[in-house]
């Protein structure tokens, strides 16, 4: 643990250094930089929270080492593939735990949960003031992002965030596209060396420990990880009773989508446009994502299901039943009934958000052909 806080604390250090050396690197504006680098020592706060957590952990609840975390349930695949929604409805399953918003953002250890839950239990007895007031921010904050991404700190969320602490959580490469390691990690079975791979794959059971020891070892744990599609072999082998769902989507409105998604952060952080490189890395990435899900899927059949993007929209009870049964976990009573619910909604739902390549000087053409391969393997 003492290790990877060091490294946690170099690479923060890292970001710094590119914020203050290159501070409009990429296009982005002074002001988004001066403002990113008076949001460091914040930053480093709320991290250090988490590391002194993590100690009280060592010394208050040991017992989390002992927590199994028996049959866990990923939901991977391209970001705008379908993640999110597959995941709020399976969260839905009272049998089922998973990360909420809260948890990742100030509750990763054992110690930060309890106060966190304890004090949500004091707010609840006032009347909810503090409840009231943090969706009144968030609303405020986070409005323009609903038809993307909507943010409430109730609601499932990406445990990716638990990596903040070691600064490998891979939103961070948005403000800071020039962070090297981050590019690696996303890709992360094929470009990390195996001892670092499973020093991370470590830490991340930890976390899930943690969460288990508070909420339920007896419930079978769930995460949604657009960002872990590349630590698919990882994920199996740390964790050797998983099970993936893998959401695909045609790749062309899945890269104009993802590029779009991320256009509120580029500005929030000073950003004047994406530039080319970046905007490059994201389509090679999501490219690998791809690939690397397919190969897996072939090579895990009974471990990796894919579902099929429109399937999701319009048959979400029928994929997912086929998905899990395919993985040997056909849903219960309970699930098939949450299931059932949710399928008229996907149905009728209509996003608002709206994309096309040509906004990021892309076309169609040069997509399909991009993708071809994918294209060939997968029919969506």
């Amino acid at each position: 643990m003492f290790r990877l806080m060091l490294v946690g604390l170099r690479r923060y250090w890292a970001l710094a250094m590119l914020l203050l050396l290159q501070p409009r690197a990429d296009g982005r504006k002074l002001t988004g930089a001066i403002g990113l680098v008076l949001l460091f020592p914040l930053a480093l706060v709320v991290q250090s929270l988490h590391w002194f957590g993590f100690l009280l952990d060592e010394i208050f609840f040991r017992g989390y080492r002992q927590v199994r975390v028996t049959e866990p349930l990923f939901v991977l695949g391209p970001p705008r593939s379908g993640t999110t929604h597959v995941h709020h409805v399976l969260a839905q399953d009272p049998q089922t735990t998973t990360f909420r918003t809260w948890e990742c953002l100030f509750g990763l250890s054992v110690t930060a949960r309890y106060i966190c839950l304890g004090l949500g239990r004091l707010d609840r007895a006032l009347g909810k003031p503090v409840g009231r007031a943090s969706a009144w921010i968030g609303r405020r904050l986070f409005a323009g992002m609903d038809g993307i991404h909507a943010f409430r700190l109730s609601d499932p969320e990406e445990d990716s965030l638990a990596l903040m602490p070691i600064a490998s959580c891979f939103l961070l490469a948005v403000p800071f596209p020039r962070a090297d390691w981050l590019w690696a990690e996303a890709r992360l079975d094929t470009a990390v060396p195996v001892a670092n791979r499973q020093a991370l794959m470590r830490f991340y059971r930890g976390c899930i420990q943690k969460h288990l020891y508070v909420f339920g070892e007896n419930r079978r744990f769930l995460a949604k990880n657009p960002a872990f599609s590349g630590m698919a072999e990882s994920l199996l082998q740390q964790f050797p009773d998983a099970r993936i769902l893998a959401c695909m989507r045609d790749p062309v409105p899945t890269v104009s989508s993802q590029l779009s998604s991320i256009g509120p952060a580029l500005s929030v952080f000073g950003f004047t446009e994406l530039a080319p490189e970046v905007r490059d890395a994201f389509v090679e990435l999501l490219h690998h994502y791809y690939v690397h899900l397919i190969n897996v899927a072939e090579r895990e059949p009974g471990r990796i299901a894919l579902l099929a993007n429109t399937r999701l929209r319009h048959e979400l009870s029928t994929s997912v039943t086929e998905g899990l049964t395919k993985l040997g976990r056909p849903p219960g009573e309970a699930l098939a009934k949450v299931l059932a619910k949710n399928d008229a909604l996907s149905r009728s739902h209509k996003s608002s958000h709206r994309h096309d390549p040509a906004e990021f000087g892309l076309d169609r053409e040069t997509l399909k052909m991009r993708f071809a391969d994918v294209y060939d393997r997968y029919s969506f």
